[in-house]
């Protein structure tokens, strides 16, 4: 499990403030020939400004493809519910809007910057790209770019602009891609697995750079990641995904102290303990999440829960906080759960 060096601020008291994103009753699926796939079964999503929101899960869960949904960026599926960013909706919009929010407002940092990052054009053309497209002139772009480069800590940057990203190692070039999504100064950036391929070094460079330039801009971060030890470090609220949907939310001391929902808890137990604890053998979810295509009746955690009951194979849970609670879970037996909160019983 990877760590980040340090601890996550408290929960900011925002709950009177309107969110910068609210998602509600996302859903998006595709017509396949082997059916219909359902990648997105009612997600909902709040950001407030500045805040730091972090989104875990196994692969398949959905966690990317929500965010990639929220700029529009999924093409060939049907998206409907309803995206509010800064009080617009996002699903309505012209797509030349969408172009202008896209860079601007809301920044993107794609997993594999070796990917996303052009081979035959420099990192700073690339990057100087988002401002010229706004009207900036190229000299102005250049020189606001290499202060990012500067800023996101590129050394020699004044060299470094006009290199290619195969010069760059992978930590760099991620530093690369912090600095693309940054350059048009938006509110928003959806951060899509940002340190999987480097090592743990280097993992907590970049999050803490991060970190410092989204306190520094109070930039709100949406943290997509399947490690638990990130969002520890990183995030001050968390949501847990599965099978498209969320499945709990709540604070990250809360994630760690009083998870509620057997996916949360099954995921939490499944890693090595950091408090000097050595448990006989790590525990294991068992089998494997559902495949889009063919998502079983009821609860889509119930084939592989440890508590399931009838009913959890036969409706969905709504997601709702237990009278004894303190935060949502999907989960027919929450209450119950809720009486002894991050224990498997």
């Amino acid at each position: 499990m990877s760590t980040v060096m340090r601890s996550p601020a408290p929960v900011r008291g925002q709950e009177s403030e309107e969110p910068l994103l609210d998602v509600q009753d996302l859903t998006l699926q595709f017509h396949a020939r082997h059916g219909l796939v359902r990648a997105l079964n009612g997600v909902n999503l709040t950001v407030r400004a500045g805040e730091r929101v972090g989104i875990v899960g196994e692969s398949g869960s959905g966690k990317s493809v929500t965010a990639l949904s929220i700029l529009r960026l999924v093409r060939a599926g049907r998206i409907a519910g309803e995206i509010r960013f800064a009080g617009e909706n996002l699903l309505t919009v012209p797509e030349a809007r969408m172009r202008q929010i896209r860079g601007k407002e809301i920044g993107y940092i794609f997993q594999d910057p070796l990917s996303a990052l052009n081979p035959v054009r420099s990192v700073g053309d690339q990057i100087s790209e988002v401002l010229r497209l706004r009207g900036v002139r190229k000299a102005e772009a250049r020189r606001r770019t290499l202060d990012m480069l500067q800023r996101v800590g590129i050394k020699d940057a004044g060299r470094r602009i006009d290199d290619y990203p195969h010069q760059f190692s992978g930590g760099m070039r991620q530093r690369v891609m912090i600095a693309m999504a940054l350059i048009g100064e938006p509110r928003l950036v959806l951060a899509d697995e940002p340190t999987t391929a480097l090592d743990v070094r280097v993992q907590a460079q970049v999050l803490d750079l991060l970190w410092d330039l989204a306190d520094e801009r109070d930039l709100a971060v949406v943290l997509i990641t399947h490690d638990l030890g990130i969002v520890a470090g990183f995030a001050e609220r968390v949501v847990v995904m599965y099978a498209g949907k969320a499945m709990e939310e709540c604070s990250t001391d809360e994630l760690f102290r009083a998870s509620i929902h057997p996916y949360t808890l099954g995921l939490l137990h499944s890693l090595p303990r950091v408090d000097g604890e050595v448990p006989e053998k790590l525990m294991t979810i068992g089998g494997s999440p559902p495949s889009p295509s063919a998502l079983p009746s009821g609860c889509p955690f119930h084939p592989r829960c440890r508590y399931a009951l009838d009913r959890c194979r036969e409706q969905v849970p709504a997601f709702v906080t237990p009278p004894n609670g303190s935060h949502p879970s999907a989960c027919h037996r929450a209450e119950v759960l809720a009486q002894s909160p991050g224990v498997l019983q």
